[in-house]
């Protein structure tokens, strides 16, 4: 596809909704760049939490997520799998008594909600102070 219809379908198929997209596309990503249509590399500081600390295709987590994915790769919140109780058996090792449990979520805003409907349970309140124009509240 060239950029132009590259662009014509982002205009057509895509929201932005904080500023415009960056002008260049990319095309795959390793370790601490992304790379664009044309081969540059660019060092990544904007792809989160998991790219910045492991890097892109780092070829351990490459291994462990094919491993994984290759025979149970998502299931529904309310069934479980030895994995996950592997990795709550794990954090609980790695807190300290009291904290023993864990709620495993998948977003930020989900662990957001599921965070203020602990609290109200546990104080009986039902107020909550947020900070204006912040992300997740």
């Amino acid at each position: 596809m060239s950029e132009n219809g590259f662009w014509g379908e982002v205009d057509r198929h895509l929201v932005r909704y904080a500023g415009p997209f960056a002008s260049t596309v990319i095309a795959r990503a390793e370790g601490s760049f992304v790379y664009d249509t044309e081969g540059r590399a660019i060092l990544d500081f904007t792809s989160g939490q998991m790219s910045a600390i492991l890097g892109h295709a780092h070829p351990d987590i490459v291994d462990t997520v094919t491993e994984h994915v290759s025979g149970l790769d998502h299931l529904f919140s309310g069934m479980l799998s030895q994995p996950v109780v592997d990795l709550a058996r794990a954090l609980a090792e790695a807190t300290p008594e009291p904290l023993q449990k864990s709620l495993l979520l998948t977003t930020g805003a989900e662990a957001n909600e599921a965070a203020l409907k602990m609290a109200k349970l546990f104080t009986g309140r039902y107020e909550v102070v947020s900070f204006a124009q912040s992300w997740l509240g």
